[in-house]
Order: C-alpha cells, then sequence, then structure tokens
C-alpha cells in the first residue's frame, strides 16, 4: 500500500516537471490498485475504508487522459481531423495547466492519505478470501453475458478490481484461488482497446467542434461495433 502511494507522490512529480502523459496513467492504475484493495478490506474484515482524498487527483487526471486518449484515437485515421484535433490539443493544455497549478495540494493529499492509511496486517483465512473472490466473480460474469454495452463497461471495472486485489496477494492463497489469469488478461486488453473507442465516441457526440464530426464518430461506430463483437469470440 505505502509502495503505491510513493509511486504516485513520484509519478505526480515527475509529471510536473516533464508532462509525460505515461505519468498520469501509472498514477491512476496505481489509484485504482488501492481503491481495490480498500473494496476488499471492506469486504473481508466488514470496516469501512475511504479514499475520499484520493477522488480530486483521479478525477482530475481523468479529464487529461480522456482527451489524451481521443487525440490518440483521431490520429490514426488515414486522414486525421486536423481542426479537431487542434481544437482538443488547446483542451488539453488549459486543463493541465489548471492541474499543475494544485499540483502541491494533491502531493499534500497523498501524504496525509499515507499518514493515516490503517490496513489490518493480517489476511483472513482463505475461506474467507475464495468466498470473495467467488462473489465477485459470478457479479462480474453476469454483467458481461448480457452483452450490453453500459454492463460491460462495468464488468470492466470489476474484472479489473478483481485482478488488483489477486495480484497483491500472497502465491500460497493465489493457489487457493480458481482464476485464469492469462486469459482474463487477454480479454482485458480487448476490453480496453474497445473501451478507448466506446468512450471517444460519446466523448465526441457530446462536444461541440468548428466542424462536423458525424463523419469521424460513424467510423468510430464501425470500430467499436467490431471490437465490440470480437469480446464473445
Amino acid at each position: 500500500m505505502f509502495n503505491l502511494l510513493k509511486s504516485i507522490e513520484q509519478n505526480l512529480l515527475i509529471y510536473k516537471k516533464y508532462k509525460h502523459p505515461h505519468c498520469l496513467h501509472h498514477l491512476r492504475v496505481d489509484i485504482k490498485k488501492i481503491k481495490a484493495v480498500f473494496s476488499f478490506a471492506e469486504s473481508v474484515y466488514k470496516k469501512k475504508y475511504s479514499t475520499t482524498k484520493l477522488k480530486p487527483l483521479f478525477n482530475k487526471t481523468g479529464e487529461i487522459r480522456e482527451i489524451q486518449i481521443n487525440i490518440h484515437l483521431l490520429s490514426e485515421f488515414p486522414h486525421p481531423p486536423e481542426r479537431i484535433i487542434t481544437e482538443l490539443k488547446k483542451k488539453e493544455n488549459l486543463l493541465i495547466e489548471q492541474f499543475l497549478k494544485h499540483g502541491s495540494r494533491y502531493i499534500w493529499r497523498i501524504k496525509n492519505f499515507r499518514k493515516n492509511v490503517c490496513l489490518p496486517e493480517i489476511l483472513p483465512d482463505k475461506i474467507t478470501i475464495t468466498k470473495y473472490f467467488n462473489k465477485e466473480k459470478q457479479k462480474s460474469n453476469k454483467k458481461l453475458v448480457s452483452k450490453n454495452r453500459e454492463d460491460v463497461h462495468r464488468y470492466r471495472t470489476k474484472i479489473k478490481k478483481i485482478m488488483y486485489v489477486y495480484i497483491a496477494l500472497p502465491r500460497r492463497i493465489k493457489k487457493e484461488i480458481e482464476l485464469n489469469e492469462v486469459e482474463i488478461n487477454k480479454l482485458q486488453e480487448k476490453l480496453g482497446d474497445w473501451h478507448d473507442t466506446y468512450s471517444a465516441i460519446n466523448f465526441l457526440s457530446n462536444e461541440h467542434f468548428p466542424i462536423n464530426t458525424s463523419e469521424y464518430i460513424l467510423k468510430l461506430k464501425e470500430k467499436e461495433n467490431r471490437q465490440f463483437n470480437a469480446l464473445f469470440k
């Protein structure tokens, strides 16, 4: 846990200096891992563990990452929409500027959060842990089989949470959990690509640009449809 918080702080400091997009990505992944562990702890220890102090940092970096992902997707077109990309880059720069103004505040929040983190040092018994995973897998699989896009989005969130907790466990306990890590990771990669496209469609459909975006949204919808159907093959 403390390593994750230290990693968040380091990535934030590096981002303040160099503005590398991957720093924001790693920072957000670390926060997701912490949220997953806290959710697990709440379930097995029957006690409240809050990540509220990390929420502003997670949300603000999410806004920047959304713009960056959309720029990347649009740039992959044979004839990229330069005016749209230019507008998005302006918005990205503005969000980065606003974010960096409060960089010190976010670092303070991380340090303050770290001081107050207090998780039990001893894991619960194997039966409790396996019950948790069986229950979470059952809940997530129901979302996937529905083949509803919003449910698949929820499945992606749930399976990521499951895997973050699974990876954090000792090897002796992992052996007791029935989980096909290789297959899940393959599916997660497909889900990630689909989700980026799906989110880009929703983003572009609700934003106002100086040119018509319908042609690009249509192409993204065709791509999204192929990606979505590939999830169930």
